[in-house]
């Protein structure tokens, strides 16, 4: 793996084109930002939440959700390339012809984000930043320790407990998820 101490300045394109070289990472205004490969937990709960919204966004056609490992060439933010956990892209924002080859060139309309133990406040913030200056309406930050769900607008942050219900707010009415239910497989 290259020492991230020596790498030049990355564009989108050429971060596409090598990405495999690089291992599990996210490009930031062109420079590589490695990331530790997701735990057990992180990924049943990034499943899970996948498949929820999945289900309610297909059964609606409502626009695309993409799992986590999704690259999203995020609008100006230069050559910045972010992989949430979980995304949804309303259809509107969509290309008519389809998904083409390449990053997804738009912010998400929602965006979910799986706290690792290994992750700053300060890491985080600046994900919540980018995505939001980009375009995002909504952030759901889930914390697999706390057991909790900050659900975050540019304007406000809400907490959902495990007795809460999620739910999709301005961006999917409609949809709602017992927060309980990301954590069901998760030893106590």
């Amino acid at each position: 793996m290259p020492s991230a101490n020596v790498l030049p300045y990355v564009t989108a394109a050429e971060f596409l084109e090598h990405s495999a070289e690089y291992g599990p990472s996210e490009l930031v205004r062109g420079a590589i930002r490695f990331m530790t490969p997701a735990s057990g937990a992180h990924g049943v709960i990034a499943g899970t939440i996948f498949a929820a919204l999945n289900a309610f966004v297909e059964s609606r056609q409502l626009g695309v959700c993409f799992p986590d490992n999704t690259g999203f060439l995020l609008p100006g933010l230069g050559d910045t390339v972010r992989s949430p956990d979980a995304a949804f892209v309303r259809a509107s924002k969509l290309q008519p012809g389809g998904i083409g080859p390449g990053w997804i060139s738009v912010a998400p309309d929602l965006v979910v984000e799986i706290r690792s133990p290994n992750e700053t406040q300060s890491e985080v913030d600046a994900k919540l930043r980018d995505y939001f200056v980009s375009g995002t309406q909504l952030i759901w930050i889930v914390d697999p320790i706390a057991r909790v769900v900050e659900a975050r607008t540019a304007e406000t942050g809400e907490h959902r407990s495990e007795t809460e219900m999620l739910d999709g707010g301005d961006v999917l009415r409609g949809f709602a998820l017992p927060v309980e239910h990301l954590f069901a497989r998760l030893a106590r």
